[in-house]
């Protein structure tokens, strides 16, 4: 096995977005643990920024040919752009809080999603792998946690959540140090040969 070349950055997702991506699901998730919940306006501005962090990203990494990136940050982005009115805005007084219903939809369409996801990375480096596998078992048991009173659904879906932020936190790391190294300091987890990049 080799170490990932300069090409193969194209199939990862950009560290700013990684970032932002992170953000927004540690406080997400934090505003979901009644205790330790932010405040709803600093919620709101986070979940703003990260969303347009990564449409940003998303549009940039489209006009540089990278689709996968583009196809995983544009929905990312919009998904935290849409969480605001079911998650800050009722807290403001403006709107009313959905259904468990509709929230169990919302969150199930996105992991399925998020599924798609998963499956479509398996040619691609372990991190993105169990970063997507983590953010799908995350959404699946908040959806879960809405049709249920025990908490269990949003224990696990909480800690599945810490875990892909966790991961997508080592991943920008990994792949600034390693640019700048012009090596591989951390480690990815890079499952194909370099003479793969002829099929994708």
């Amino acid at each position: 096995m080799t170490a990932p070349s300069p090409q193969d950055s194209q199939h990862e997702l950009p560290g700013p977005a990684l970032l932002a991506l992170a953000i927004s699901l540690l406080i997400y998730l934090f505003s979901l643990l009644g205790p330790y919940s932010p405040p709803v306006l600093l919620t709101g501005i986070v979940l703003v920024c990260g969303g347009v962090i990564q449409l940003t990203c998303g549009l940039r990494s489209h006009q540089q040919g990278h689709p996968r990136a583009a196809a995983t940050l544009l929905p990312f982005g919009l998904f935290w752009l849409s969480l605001i009115s079911y998650e800050v805005f009722p807290e403001l007084g403006v709107g009313r809080h959905p259904n468990a219903i509709t929230m169990f939809s919302y969150l199930s369409l996105w992991a399925l999603f998020a599924a798609v996801l998963f499956l479509g990375s398996f040619r691609r480096s372990l991190a993105v792998q169990t970063l997507y596998g983590a953010i799908m078992c995350s959404l699946l048991a908040l959806s879960m946690n809405h049709l249920r009173d025990d908490q269990i659904f949003l224990l696990l879906g909480c800690l599945c959540g810490f875990v892909a932020s966790m991961t997508a936190f080592y991943i920008a790391i990994a792949q600034s140090l390693n640019g700048y190294k012009g090596r591989s300091v951390l480690p990815l987890g890079h499952w194909y040969e370099q003479g793969d990049e002829e099929l994708e």
